[in-house]
């Protein structure tokens, strides 16, 4: 295989709708493509001109440096993809802000009866919107571990791919007929050069993530430093450990008991990196963030099962005001001219 992946059109090859090709969606469509056994349809937005004319460029630890890739269809939006389908997988690789924008209603008109929603996205309770609006149709989770950013079309990916892949449980659905869904889309995505395998529990896949991603992610982005300065000034030991322990704990009262060792394995995940996670990386750039489904959901369960998380709890709060912040500097909100004075 050379480096550049062109266009391979072949008609046995299944169809996948990908949306949201930032660091994680884009190598997630190289190793579709890559297997040989998939068209891809990806849907770009700021990065489409650039890349229908000249592709990504990729440096990947996986696949090797100064790679050209073109999907084998681009696209500036969803209803301009549907002339590539029928789809058999529509795949979401953008972040979850459900209090933005619904990528449910967003993928709304690539969807068939027949077509198996795969979330690659962060958080807990991300389904029930798809499960709700469409509730025929098998909806996958995959839970992603990787190191992937996408820079004005280029993309730098620095740690391996290593994706978990399981169905979110749809009563109108056999189980046989969701994990043969599921297992298609592994054999689909895994090859030679990344890690994608079946997850029979990814309800503890999804918890034990956001050990990671409700704490180390969002206190770094609230601080502006990152891990390894996180730890040298204190912060693992009086913040850190102490709202793992409570992620522990809600998932436990959600029904899902993680390991008391998952904290030390998680501190210690980015050795010996000064790593920047993804949240704090997002902070500098005046993105916007994704806390409801990293923490709010997470505290709302905290509530509704009577489980006091006093770390998460002011870690969500402050981050609200970070993200009315970064709202207001985009025009999506606004304030008063004058400061509101109770009377």
């Amino acid at each position: 295989m050379n480096n550049c992946l062109c266009d391979n059109d072949m008609d046995s090859k299944c169809k996948v709708l990908l949306v949201g090709s930032g660091g994680v969606g884009t190598i997630a469509s190289y190793a579709l493509e890559y297997a040989g056994k998939t068209k891809v349809t990806s849907v770009l937005r700021s990065d489409y001109d650039r890349v229908l004319e000249k592709g990504f460029s990729i440096n990947s630890c996986d696949y090797g440096n100064g790679l050209i890739f073109k999907p084998s269809n681009i696209v500036n939006s969803v209803e301009a993809s549907k002339k590539h389908g029928p789809f058999e997988y529509v795949v979401i690789a953008t972040k979850c802000l459900p209090e933005v924008t619904s990528m449910i209603d967003v993928i709304a008109p690539a969807i068939t009866k027949d077509t198996a929603i795969v979330l690659v996205q962060n958080g807990i309770g991300i389904e029930m919107e798809a499960l709700t609006k469409f509730p025929e149709n098998v909806v996958l989770s995959g839970v992603s571990m990787i190191g992937s950013a996408n820079m004005g079309g280029h993309i730098e990916h620095e740690s391996p791919d290593m994706l978990r892949i399981g169905y979110f449980e749809n009563n109108n659905i056999s189980q046989s007929h969701q994990e043969a869904v599921c297992k298609r889309f592994v054999d689909l995505y895994q090859n030679d050069k990344n890690q994608c395998v079946y997850d029979e529990d990814v309800k503890f896949s999804r918890w034990r993530k956001l050990v990671y991603n409700a704490c180390l992610n969002p206190v770094c982005a609230l601080t502006g430093v990152d891990i390894g300065r996180l730890e040298i000034w204190g912060g693992v030991d009086s913040i850190i450990r102490k709202a793992m322990r409570e992620v522990l704990a809600i998932a436990k009262s959600d029904g899902v008991v993680l390991p008391e060792d998952v904290i030390e394995f998680m501190i210690r995940s980015d050795d010996p990196v000064y790593y920047r996670p993804s949240m704090l990386v997002d902070a500098d750039k005046r993105n916007l963030l994704e806390i409801e489904v990293i923490l709010g959901n997470p505290v709302r369960i905290a509530r509704k099962n009577k489980v006091d998380v006093p770390f998460l709890t002011i870690i969500y709060e402050l981050l609200k005001i970070v993200q009315s912040r970064t709202m207001e500097e985009k025009g999506m909100i606004t304030i008063p001219k004058e400061r509101p004075v109770p009377k």
